[in-house]
């Protein structure tokens, strides 16, 4: 059961300053770009809260979006991104949480599935349980999984790690 002092609820740009200061990203522009996606329809930014502490993330990308990966492509669903809860933060279902509104905005999106792509490394083991306990099933992999990030200056790096795709089914709301 989660701590019930948390709000799950889309990044407004009033939240991101707060969401910055307690959650930091790979760069300040990230989340206002993720804004701009969400404000066209192609993302949704989901931020679980405990009072003004942010202490989880999760993205769902549409088809359309920059960052809608081939695999996503490949099912035909929208995309589950970026799921992260803050350390002192997990094991307490917040995770459970972010997931769910996730799916509720997909469904809410008019879609009836949704996929994900998770590491297979050691490090992953506890989100790769957290995914199929929520009912996602394996789709297709392993693969590859690569991408370019950019530091504060704008210097890009690179990070890649072997992946499998996992999707669920949605029912109506």
């Amino acid at each position: 059961m989660s701590d019930p002092a948390i709000e799950v609820r889309r990044l407004a740009s009033t939240d991101l300053e707060a969401f910055q200061a307690t959650m930091p990203s790979w760069n300040a522009l990230e989340y206002a770009e993720r804004l701009a996606y969400q404000d066209r329809g192609l993302a949704v930014q989901l931020i679980a809260w405990s009072g003004a502490i942010a202490v989880g993330r999760a993205m769902v990308v549409f088809p359309g979006h920059p960052e809608w990966s081939e695999s996503a492509f490949r099912e035909n669903c929208p995309e589950l991104r970026d799921v992260g809860v803050a350390e002192d933060w997990q094991r307490r279902g917040i995770g459970g949480e972010l997931i769910a509104a996730s799916e509720e905005a997909v469904r809410v999106a008019g879609f009836d599935r949704i996929g994900l792509g998770v590491g297979l490394e050691d490090g992953y083991e506890a989100a790769r349980g957290l995914y199929e306990r929520s009912g996602y099933a394996f789709a297709h992999g392993p693969f590859v999984a690569a991408a370019r990030l950019e530091d504060e200056e704008g210097v890009g790096f690179p990070v890649a790690g072997v992946c499998v795709y996992l999707v669920k089914g949605l029912q109506p709301s």
